[in-house]
């Protein structure tokens, strides 16, 4: 019976030892929305964590990487077996192109005390400009400069140009009333400048569309006027 004693302090001992949280993602711990538009912000996703161990789970803090991510949790203590949900907003209105962003996971899980999970998206604007604006860079009085700038369509609808207007008699462009944005498509617009006044040329081609949500596009233009040296 003595024997028997020690043994039987020692499991209690082990099994008390081994005994703890354990924070699992229920899924795996990336969500990605793959190609989204710009305009159909904020996404929104659920992310479910659940203690797969045998000891109270205390989540301390949930911290998105951004201020652009809200993330409320519905319960920070699980018990073994239960489930977490959070819910999560991502801004997207402000973002172009591939993006992830992070939200950080605090616990008292000994093997996960932090542990992220990521959020990805890529980003389309509806209606790109690349470059930012038509660069015509150093252009010489009197000299007729053109310039170009490549307009895209990542929406599902053909867009039709119904006004083109310069914000400068001097300035010429290539693209004309009735001219068809086709969807998913990308074009290039030339802007062509010949001017006497000199300095720094900033204008607009201001482009009036058939698309309710997206009515206008403007272009800016921009260079630097001088004598030839």
């Amino acid at each position: 019976m003595r024997k028997v004693i020690p043994i039987i302090i020692a499991l209690c001992i082990t099994s008390v030892a081994f005994s703890q949280p354990k924070f699992e993602f229920v899924g795996d711990p990336v969500k990605d929305w793959g190609k989204v538009m710009q305009n159909e912000g904020p996404l929104k996703t659920t992310i479910k964590i659940k203690n797969t161990g045998d000891k109270l789970l205390e989540i301390y803090g949930v911290k998105p990487g951004c201020g652009c991510t809200t993330a409320p949790i519905d319960k920070k203590l699980l018990g073994p077996g239960d489930v977490a949900t959070v819910k999560v907003d991502l801004k997207i209105e402000k973002d172009s192109g591939p993006i992830t962003k992070g939200i950080e996971f605090t616990t008292n899980d000994p093997k996960n005390d932090r542990i992220d999970y990521l959020l990805k998206a890529n980003v389309k604007v509806p209606i790109e400009l690349f470059p930012k604006f038509m660069n015509l860079g150093a252009v010489n009085l009197n000299t007729e400069m053109t310039a170009r700038i490549v307009v895209s369509n990542h929406t599902n609808s053909n867009i039709t140009i119904t006004n083109v207007t310069v914000t400068d008699s001097k300035l010429k462009t290539n693209i004309k009333k009735g001219f068809v944005l086709k969807a998913g498509s990308h074009n290039s617009i030339e802007g062509i400048l010949k001017t006497s006044k000199d300095g720094v040329y900033d204008a607009k081609i201001v482009l009036t569309t058939n698309n309710k949500k997206h009515p206008l596009i403007e272009i800016p233009v921009r260079g630097v006027v001088g004598k030839p040296e």
